[in-house]
């Protein structure tokens, strides 16, 4: 009988970002008769998805970096624990991840794949984050770009944005670049989840009162700013409508944008609800589901959105058209347009036969292309294809 594929997946955190939350489903997912394997993360920071991924049977080990100024540490932790553990290869999550799992393969002859959630060198990134200098951004890139030379990887990319982004600003190879959609567990979003009348209740929004949701951390290039600053047009169309904003962030940011709430006179009507352990309660209260973003690698909280039936309204960027489609599924609009949000979020709320139209669809979209179920496969097909390539290695 075939042994097993032994996989380290290597990660910055374990926190609620969209590439943790891929990796648990992915492990909960996999075949374990054909593939097992450990976990080890980066940093301490957040440590949402450690319960979960040990309850699945797998090992975790922490690197105990708090940046990537302690990548020499790391990395010499990150070596010890590969002569320790057998592994067959190596797939890295995120840039910091990507750094000393290519650096460590190399070293122990084994092979990696580097996953493209998305391209930290895009031109909107740098413009959104004011405190990041170009000096250092050269500094990433010339360091991501050193260690794909030295590894030689193979490159996994969410969305066909993704990888059409790193073949622009990372200039790799596109044959060298598989597509494989960020997926969810559809039967983990059912469309009828129950009643939400508890939560209106709760949250103190009255029975009629239309709801709109926004499931986003709070980064600048997330665009959550647009979406306060709609609600003013919005409020006067709909004078009790409730915007609920879920999603974490740095707390100077959420300050700002509570901030922003109150200079524009709808802190009444915006809701700051802060990271929640289980989304689902609040995609089914909401009527209309709002991603604003500047950028996106895919935008898994649509995808989930999606799956429980929600029409969405988010920007014509990135990967978001991969994701919802036009008219279909939801409405796009253009990024850092508050008015054109507003118009479409109220012609939404305006048509419930449309939204459950758009809906259905959504839905139907998330089964065919972002169905974990389907995906998984060409996951290991992929690992097995690349495992061949491993050598032997010191233990």
């Amino acid at each position: 009988m075939k042994s097993r594929i032994h996989v380290l997946h290597l990660i910055e955190s374990l926190g609620r970002g969209g590439a943790e939350g891929l990796l648990y489903t992915n492990l909960s997912k996999i075949n374990r008769a054909r593939f097992d394997g450990i976990v080890c993360h980066l940093y301490d920071r957040d440590l949402h998805w450690r319960q979960p991924i040990l309850e699945l049977g797998y090992p975790i080990y922490s690197l105990g970096m708090t940046s990537l100024a302690d990548g020499v540490w790391g990395f010499l932790r990150l070596r010890s624990l590969l002569k320790r553990e057998p592994v067959d290869l190596i797939h890295t999550h995120l840039y910091g991840a990507n750094l000393l799992g290519r650096s460590a393969g190399v070293l122990m002859g084994i092979p990696v794949i580097s996953s493209v959630h998305s391209v930290e060198f895009v031109p909107v990134l740098s413009q959104v984050y004011d405190g990041i200098s170009s000096t250092k951004l050269r500094i990433l890139h010339f360091l991501d770009r050193l260690s794909r030379w030295v590894a030689d990887p193979e490159f996994l990319a969410v969305s066909r944005y993704a990888q059409e982004s790193a073949v622009q600003y990372l200039a790799i190879d596109p044959d060298r670049i598989r597509v494989i959609y960020n997926a969810i567990d559809p039967g983990m979003f059912e469309p009828t989840g129950g009643d939400s009348s508890y939560l209106r209740s709760d949250l103190g929004i009255g029975a009629q009162a239309p709801v709109v949701l926004c499931v986003s951390r709070f980064h600048p290039e997330k665009g959550i700013r647009y979406l306060i600053e709609a609600v003013p047009s919005l409020a006067r169309r709909f004078p009790d409508v409730c915007v609920l904003s879920v999603g974490g962030g740095r707390l100077e940011a959420i300050s700002a944008h509570r901030a922003l709430a109150e200079r524009l006179g709808v802190a009444s009507r915006v809701r700051f609800l802060g990271v929640q352990a289980d989304v689902r309660p609040y995609l089914q209260l909401c009527d209309v589901f709002v991603l604003p973003s500047l950028t996106e690698g895919l935008g898994l909280s649509l995808v989930e959105a999606m799956a429980t039936e929600r029409a969405c309204v988010a920007t014509r960027v990135a990967a978001i058209p991969e994701v919802v489609a036009d008219g279909r599924s939801g409405l796009l609009v253009e990024p850092a347009d508050p008015p054109a949000l507003a118009e479409a979020i109220a012609s939404l709320l305006e048509d419930h036969d449309l939204r459950a139209k758009m809906g259905a669809a959504g839905r139907r979209i998330v089964l065919e292309r972002f169905n974990i179920n389907r995906n998984i496969h060409q996951l290991e097909t992929l690992y097995e294809q690349v495992s061949r390539k491993s050598k032997a290695h010191p233990n």
